[in-house]
């Protein structure tokens, strides 16, 4: 999960919000030169500016590409390395790390299945050897071709061992095990082509096959796309493409969809609330939340965005308001809908459309905001207003009350968590800037609880409640609203809305931080996604996109 994704949730607890005005609370997706104003407009057209590349740092392998390289590399399905946090800065306790992947690498020698020695290593082959594995292995491990310079340093940790007394499989072993701590097998190292003098280069083939592998896979590049890079078809817009499609296709790149919206729907937990599997609910409020429920509200997730993106339609619209789902017993009865009855049975069902309607009322993302006993309208706003409308809010004061909101009494009057949340926080105009747009739209989920179950009253103080509510900043939906169905019907029509997805995407796919000209590139394909709404044509938008080409070199590092 990113930062700026967990930054969002700082408002979600119940409390009073910093003092902002209007202006300062809400922030628009256009309109800045830079990721802190918003992606909006840099300080030239872009027009004039011509090709759009976009800033990207460099950065290293995370600890899951890690382990998928390692397995592809070597075709070891059973590898298995604990790189740590995986952050910006390698750490000592991750160098040592990679260097015990090196070695548990050699041990396993016997469980690959690609070539990784191009000779038999228990006989002295020499020079010969050396020279095809730097050409071979080392190839495929750098992700390109060894350059010059690095083809004499290797060949010296060759040299220097067998000086050293070191048999030749020895040798070829530490020469090995030097390759998978290198940093062009650490980082995925961009540079472009062009002389320094270039501050926007176009990204080498290599890199772009890189780039997308990761993008798509989360591993390496396999030999097809190895095989584009060479011969220069990934140079070419029409290449490129048919390799993005070609990716996309295969299985692999369903993680990479479940990955993005588990970050966007924040299922991997944040400050303010744990990961699914890890979500802590009332047992005496809610008997049935256990483990096997949390797994199934993970896998319903997982198998209607494979419904949506892979074999339907592939919109936005589906994936907001289509009420199919794939259930087992224990979600059936949730629901309350006819279904399995028990737990390994699964099969697809309509949900109840007067009460399900899309991603945004399932069960895995109104349990993981909510709390341990009640909704949590101002957790399920936030992100309404964050992630889907692309509204910056600001930050809560340093003595925010962060107590629960789970429905009290006032005054000698038992209140919903509806009205206690009204309460403390629109009751201070400074606070009501922010929380007048907050708490209407958060308030459209109020009829599911803890669990995601459909409720007409609190589970806590048996007051019905109420589900009505406002939509406010999108320019092309505002207005009145009842309930959570109708809330996404309404934003699966916003262009705003569109544009906020495809920036997340866009950011997903680049990078969190954009530069002046990301914006160039993210206006196109906001465009061409508002076009026709369909989520793979906005991947291979990005794919095809100026900022996934090029690279702006002069904002790197900012």
């Amino acid at each position: 999960m990113t930062t700026r994704r967990f930054d969002a949730l700082r408002l979600a607890s119940v409390v009073a919000l910093a003092a902002v005005t209007s202006v300062g609370c809400i922030g628009d997706i256009g309109g800045g030169a830079s990721d802190e104003d918003g992606p909006g407009t840099g300080p030239q057209s872009c027009e004039e500016v011509g090709i759009h590349g976009a800033a990207r740092p460099l950065r290293r392998l995370s600890p899951e590409q890690y382990e998928n390289t390692m397995r592809e590399l070597l075709g070891d399905e059973g590898f298995t390395g604990d790189l740590g946090e995986g952050g910006e800065i390698i750490t000592e306790s991750e160098v040592r790390a990679l260097r015990d992947g090196a070695e548990r690498a050699i041990s396993r020698s016997g469980s690959w299945t690609k070539p990784v020695f191009p000779c038999d290593i228990a006989s002295d082959a020499g020079d010969v050897c050396v020279d095809d594995f730097l050409s071979g292995f080392v190839t495929r491990a750098f992700r390109r071709p060894v350059t010059d310079a690095e083809r004499v340093s290797l060949k010296a940790v060759y040299a220097n061992a067998r000086g050293a007394g070191m048999t030749f499989q020895e040798s070829m072993e530490m020469l090995f095990q030097v390759v998978l701590q290198d940093p062009a097998f650490v980082y995925l190292f961009e540079a472009g082509e062009g002389d320094a003098s270039e501050t926007t280069r176009k990204l080498k083939s290599y890199e772009v096959a890189s780039r997308l592998s990761y993008l798509l896979w989360n591993t390496m590049p396999d030999d097809a796309l190895f095989a584009s890079a060479e011969s220069g078809e990934l140079d070419e817009a029409d290449g490129l493409a048919t390799q993005a499609a070609r990716l996309l296709d295969d299985p692999r790149a369903e993680r990479a969809v479940q990955r993005f919206v588990s970050h966007w729907l924040q299922l991997d937990g944040g400050i303010l609330h744990h990961a699914l599997e890890e979500a802590d609910k009332d047992a005496a409020l809610y008997p049935e939340f256990d483990p096997a429920l949390r797994a199934a509200m993970r896998a319903e997730t997982e198998a209607f965005v494979r419904r949506v993106f892979f074999e339907d339609n592939g919109s936005l619209a589906d994936l907001l308001t289509s009420n199919r789902a794939y259930v087992n017993g224990p979600l059936a009865a949730l629901y309350g809908v006819p279904g399995p009855t028990d737990e390994s049975t699964w099969q697809w069902v309509e949900l109840d459309p007067a009460q399900r309607a899309g991603i945004l009322t399932r069960a895995a993302f109104l349990t993981v905001l909510s709390t341990a006993k009640v909704t949590a309208p101002i957790r399920r706003g936030v992100w309404v207003v964050e992630e889907m409308l692309c509204s910056e809010l600001g930050e809560p004061p340093a003595n925010a009350n962060n107590v629960k909101v789970e429905g009290g009494v006032v005054d000698g009057k038992q209140l919903t968590v509806r009205e206690e949340v009204t309460l403390r926080t629109t009751t201070d105009p400074q606070c009501a800037s922010c929380h007048n747009i907050i708490n209407p739209v958060g308030f459209t989920f109020e009829t599911y609880d803890s669990i995601g179950k459909w409720q007409t009253e609190e589970v806590t103080t048996g007051l019905p409640v109420d589900n009505s509510g406002t939509i406010a900043t999108t320019g092309d939906v505002d207005g009145p609203v009842v309930g959570a169905v109708e809330l996404s019907q309404r934003l699966s029509s916003s262009e705003r809305v569109r544009a906020c997805f495809a920036d997340r995407w866009y950011r997903e796919a680049i990078g969190e931080a954009l530069g002046a000209l990301d914006t160039c590139s993210l206006e196109t394909i906001q465009t061409q996604f508002a076009d026709g709404g369909s989520m793979r044509d906005l991947v291979l938008a990005i794919i095809a996109s100026d900022a996934f080409r090029y690279i702006n070199v002069s904002e790197v590092g900012q």
